[in-house]
């Protein structure tokens, strides 16, 4: 496995289980869909590294969420404007690194992970015909 992939899929991951965090707090505890969300955050904690997992655990212990994506050039969890390195480090696709300031993990979105825009046609330019040229004889 390279490690592009393996960083795309550790990223994945803890992008899902912070998702799913965030819903747990939503849900009435007990309810059915808190046990659902529970057995889908064990099985994401499962697949995680130790390391990326620890350190997951600390930001949401302070309330946290452990991974932001960048906006413009800017973390989206500190708005701290990244430095030129690691923003064109973190532009490879598949890789993400931390923030300097808030320690949170920083993606950068995709084309394929944003939400489909809209395509709109372009409306049709008429471009005028030349007349024809008289033929005389």
């Amino acid at each position: 496995m390279n490690r592009g992939m393996y960083s795309a899929e550790v990223l994945s991951q803890l992008r899902s289980l912070n998702h799913h965090s965030q819903e747990m707090r939503r849900v009435p505890g007990g309810s059915p869909e808190a046990l659902l969300l529970q057995k889908q955050i064990d099985a994401l904690r499962a697949r995680l590294p130790n390391s990326i997992l620890g350190y997951h655990d600390r930001l949401a212990a302070r309330g946290k969420a452990s991974a932001a994506k960048i906006s413009g050039e800017s973390c989206s969890a500190c708005h701290l404007k990244l430095p030129r390195g690691l923003f064109c480090e973190l532009s490879v696709p598949g890789r993400f690194g931390v923030c300097p300031n808030c320690g949170v993990f920083l993606w950068i979105e995709t084309v394929s992970e944003s939400p489909a825009a809209e395509t709109v046609a372009e409306p049709a330019v008429k471009t005028p015909r030349r007349k024809a040229a008289k033929v005389t004889v």
